[in-house]
């Protein structure tokens, strides 16, 4: 996996950072693990409800997704469970809906022009 080198140095250059602000890593580590999924996948399924709701809905969606996420890439893949590869996979499943979402307003402004037209 030769591409995955310059991650692997850019991540081996900011964990030691990380390691002597222990505080810093845990307010990190608990925002990408319990609050980014979750908030990402609430703009794909609610997309009429307030910051409160969704902030709240973040935490349940986010464990749920986060920790499947990494259950189904261990056994279907057989990939080791360790931190760079969970942050890998939980990165992935908090930019796959952040995509979605972009690409479905895209597609609905460029219907609209076509309907103004």
């Amino acid at each position: 996996m030769d591409w995955l080198l310059p991650i692997k140095e850019f991540v081996g250059f900011i964990f030691p950072l990380l390691e002597r602000i222990p505080i810093v890593r845990a307010i990190l580590g608990f925002i990408l693990v319990f609050l980014l999924p979750g908030l990402a996948w609430t703009l794909i399924f609610f997309r009429q409800i307030n910051v409160i709701e969704r902030v709240a809905l973040s935490f349940g969606l986010s464990i749920v997704v986060v920790t499947l996420s990494l259950l189904f890439t261990s056994r279907l893949f057989g990939i080791g469970i360790t931190g760079f590869n969970s942050a890998l996979v939980i990165l992935a499943v908090t930019i796959l809906p952040l995509v979605a979402c972009y690409l479905n307003k895209l597609i609905r402004r460029s219907k609209r022009n076509n309907q103004v037209e």
